[in-house]
């Protein structure tokens, strides 16, 4: 069994499942935030208050569970070269689990792709960080690795950001998590509230789809009334990366857009009565009609034939000069 170094309190569970565990955690609030990635010392002193309240195991894979915050949509995404990796070379780097309550004894951190590796290759057990952090504390290291690698797409954060005020966390914790100001974590929630974890889940992670895409994808549904169901039913998911069925989707929403938009009204036509009703206008959009009736002076069509003559040569002389 491992050593522990949790103080007086006992390791996580050995293979008999004899040893037991006091879960509740005891660490004093720190800094989280340090750059670097998952191999970083940095990165796991930050997340482990300076390997004073960790220890290094081999865990049974089976003892973990998924985190209640889901900052990947899809962790088996291009997965193939990490599993090849860690068949011919090994895990290379440890993952980082917390201790918690329930069947499961261990909570992932970080290291969900390296987990999902092992997974695949039907390996019993992980090389693991094991820590005591609560739940603060563990849902602002999850975001240290993907802040310095960059490797959440924007409507993966978003989804995080929305899944962190769900969770109950102050919206200063999701801007740590995400590295974002608490302004833009305002607009990110609402994109994805707005799309939905269905149309999300069906798009993928679209890497490179920046906020304006999200936001024009947002803005098309809603003036047009297309539901995030409806929108889904567009989704064309024999395209294979996320981005172009990204925007093979917005298209298709722009075209029906276009489609169900109303036509304009026709203007009304515009008429006036002059001389009782003896002459008379009728304005259309791209014409001008003027009447006269029988007993109307023969001058009166002369005079006003004269005048449109007179008015439209001063028009075209202003437009030549």
């Amino acid at each position: 069994m491992a050593r522990s170094v949790f103080g007086n309190q006992s390791g996580p569970a050995s293979e008999s499942g004899q040893d037991k565990v006091d879960q509740k955690p005891m660490l004093a609030r720190r800094k989280p935030i340090i750059k670097g990635g998952a191999a970083s010392s940095k990165y796991i002193n930050a997340a482990t208050q300076g390997g004073a309240d960790r220890t290094y195991q081999e865990i049974s894979v089976d003892q973990i569970q998924e985190s209640p915050i889901r900052d990947r949509i899809n962790v088996e995404e291009d997965l193939d070269s990490l599993v090849e990796s860690i068949r011919a070379n090994g895990q290379q780097i440890p993952i980082l689990v917390r201790v918690v309550q329930g069947e499961k004894p261990y909570e992932i951190v970080v290291g969900r792709r390296r987990l999902a590796a092992h997974r695949r290759l039907a390996l019993p057990r992980i090389k693991a960080f094991v820590a005591k952090l609560d739940d603060r504390e563990a849902f602002i290291a999850q975001g240290i690795e993907n802040s310095a690698r960059l490797e959440t797409s924007y409507i993966e954060r978003a989804r995080a950001a929305a899944q962190g005020v769900n969770a109950g966390y102050d919206q200063k914790d999701i801007a740590e998590f995400l590295n974002i100001s608490r302004t833009l974590i305002n607009f990110m929630i609402k994109s994805y509230q707005a799309v939905g974890e269905e149309l999300v889940l069906s798009i993928g992670p679209a890497r490179g789809v920046g906020r304006r895409k999200w936001d024009t994808l947002v803005t098309t549904m809603a003036r047009h009334g297309i539901s995030p169901d409806a929108a889904r039913a567009l989704v064309n998911e024999d395209i294979a990366d996320s981005v172009e069925r990204f925007e093979a989707l917005l298209y298709a929403l722009q075209i029906r857009a276009a489609k169900n938009k109303p036509p304009s009204p026709a203007p009304k036509a515009s008429r006036r009565n002059f001389f009782g009703g003896g002459v008379s206008t009728v304005r259309k959009p791209q014409q001008l009609v003027v009447n006269t009736r029988k007993n109307m002076p023969p001058e009166i069509l002369e005079k006003i034939d004269a005048k449109i003559v007179e008015l439209l040569a001063e028009l075209e002389a202003a437009q030549e000069g």
